[in-house]
């Protein structure tokens, strides 16, 4: 199978149209604080060396690049490649010297150095066998190294007072996710997808994002509970 091939590879269920990368931007403006503090939280600091797996349009790579400083670095991986062109422009557009994109597999790719840490958000719930993809990724990591990913648990959206046709609208982007392989609760499933990956016991936190009224930045995300990764060092 061709790594780079997106045709024959698995790949992201709502593609990759300009205004779904629009809509990845948006999304990772509401859930960057809670990315943060659970990277900052794991040990992600200055002068390390990291891998953010599933980057799409960069913003965890952007991220990490900004976490570990002109002394560290970042390289972000997605197996599809328009995204990441996108990516890569932000990164240049924001003068960020120390991350560099890479279109393929991270499970199959080979590096010249191994990684402080491992990231990822919202990556695990699109694979058949989370488990399997953490397994191959803690290969990429040094002793002790540290493995964060971010995922969703969306069993927590609701409205209140209850508005149903918004309520139903959340159960039909749920239908759509389940349609097209991706697991909405993975971020629930994270502690046994570490152990089953032959990691110790993580770490986890759960926080959720409460919008509404006409002025809210982001009116469509309510009570949407996103656990990070557990994280924890391999």
């Amino acid at each position: 199978m061709a790594k780079n091939d997106e045709s024959v590879t698995p790949s992201y269920g709502l593609g990759h149209a300009d205004f779904e990368l629009e809509r990845l931007k948006v999304q990772a403006r509401l859930v960057e604080p809670i990315t943060r503090r659970f990277m900052v939280e794991a040990g992600i600091e200055a002068g390390m060396r990291v891998l953010d797996v599933g980057s799409g349009v960069g913003d965890v790579a952007l991220l990490a690049a900004q976490l570990v400083s002109a002394t560290g670095e970042v390289i972000g991986t997605d197996r599809a490649s328009i995204p990441l062109a996108v990516a890569a422009e932000r990164a240049n557009a924001q003068s960020l010297n120390n991350v560099e994109f890479r279109n393929g597999d991270p499970t199959e790719m080979t590096f010249d150095a191994p990684f402080d840490a491992v990231v990822g958000r919202y990556v695990l719930m699109y694979q058949a066998d989370p488990a399997a993809m953490v397994r191959k990724l803690v290969a990429h990591l040094r002793p002790g190294g540290i493995v964060v990913f971010h995922e969703p648990y969306r069993d927590g959206v609701r409205s209140f007072p209850p508005v149903p046709s918004y309520d139903r609208g959340w159960q039909l982007v749920d239908d759509t996710f389940r349609g097209t392989g991706a697991d909405p609760i993975m971020g629930i499933k994270l502690h046994a997808t570490f152990t089953a990956a032959g990691l110790p016991s993580p770490t986890m936190r759960m926080e959720c994002a409460i919008a509404g009224g006409p002025d809210c930045s982001a009116p469509t995300w309510t009570m949407e509970r996103r656990p990070a990764s557990p994280w924890a060092r391999a």
